[in-house]
């Protein structure tokens, strides 16, 4: 179902001059700071390439809205048009209340229609509809074509899907973490939060720039930082720059080369996040539950290591470390239970 906000609408301005990128801001009624949309995708060919900015003649409060609206909005582009044609009533809305009583046909005329809709992480669909906001369009800074304008659609019919099912995926998530939960959950618990974390951490980087990011060199102060970390977060940043470095460019290909980087990136970040740089006081079954995402990990690298070592022989040698490291973290899992008094259940 649509969150509607055309009446309480003051004025806003869409930007799509970016291509692949629309922003946005809305000043409402009852809202104390405009309201911000940062969007992928483009709008229809009337809008594409443009600056619009509109003003409601006639705002009208909306306080269903208060509770449930967000401020910030991102999301994926809808439709967003300012070509869509609808009937417009020529009489009042007393008038026609009568007319609709009277069984009297209601005069009417055809008006160009404001139209911008968005689905967002925070609110799902929301959309503008209005055929009275006066308009202000800037020149196009990039056109579509017909046939490029067809195969917008397409485009943002199937971003729309995509954008859909991960949010669905993180309510299908959230659905399984208790809420009545006071004081310190096991690792149990803490895994439904993560599996959570997951699709809102998809949802993040589908919204994000579709441009390759280019892999930053190992900085001496950073190694130098490492230095006063916890063993395992040492160890894994070392494993981590140890196969990056060895790969190259290589890191990108989306075999087994590929899925070598991601197991050993992934096992660093679930160290780096359970034992962090401000020695935080962090849960017990939270800190399990990271060792055992990061040792599923390490599982899928020695796997990349076995096909890597039939044509390359020092992927033996990652190999030796990730199972070194495998092992202490599953050393450390089980002391964590037995300090921890937790029965496990896998």
């Amino acid at each position: 179902m649509a969150i509607r906000i055309n009446h309480a609408v003051i004025r806003g301005w869409i930007d799509n001059t970016t291509p692949g990128e629309t922003r946005g801001g809305l000043e409402l009624i009852g809202f104390k700071r405009p309201l911000q949309l940062i969007l992928r995708g483009n709008c229809r060919r009337d809008l594409a390439g443009t600056r619009l900015d509109f003003v409601n003649p006639n705002p009208i409060a909306q306080p269903e809205l208060a509770g449930s609206l967000h401020y910030l909005h991102r999301g994926v582009v809808g439709e967003m048009t300012v070509s869509q044609r609808v009937k417009v009533p020529l009489i009042s809305s007393m008038e026609f209340d009568e007319y609709l009583e009277q069984h009297k046909e209601i005069p009417f005329a055809w008006h160009n229609s404001i139209y911008l809709e968005w689905f967002s992480l925070t609110n799902g669909r929301v959309v503008i509809e209005a055929a009275s906001f006066d308009l202000k369009l800037s020149i196009h800074k990039w056109e579509l074509d017909h046939r490029a304008d067809n195969i917008q659609k397409i485009e943002n019919e199937q971003t729309i899907d995509h954008f859909l099912d991960i949010l669905q995926h993180t309510h299908d998530a959230e659905s399984h973490v208790s809420a009545d939960l006071g004081g310190e959950v096991d690792e149990y618990e803490w895994e439904k939060r993560l599996r959570v974390k997951d699709s809102l951490e998809e949802a993040v980087m589908f919204l994000g720039s579709d441009r390759n990011e280019v892999e930053e060199e190992i900085d001496e102060a950073e190694e130098e930082l490492m230095q006063t970390r916890f063993g395992l977060v040492r160890r894994s940043f070392r494993l981590q720059n140890e196969v990056m470095l060895y790969l190259g460019n290589s890191y990108l290909d989306h075999g087994p080369r590929g899925e070598l980087a991601m197991a050993v990136a992934y096992i660093f970040n679930m160290m780096d996040e359970a034992w962090p740089e401000s020695e935080a006081e962090l849960e017990v079954g939270y800190r399990i539950a990271m060792l055992k995402r990061a040792i599923d990990a390490s599982i899928a690298a020695i796997s990349s290591c076995n096909t890597l070592e039939m044509e390359d022989d020092a992927f033996a040698s990652m190999r030796v470390d990730i199972f070194v490291i495998r092992d202490e973290m599953i050393s450390l899992k089980h002391h964590l239970r037995e300090q921890n008094d937790v029965n496990p259940n896998e």
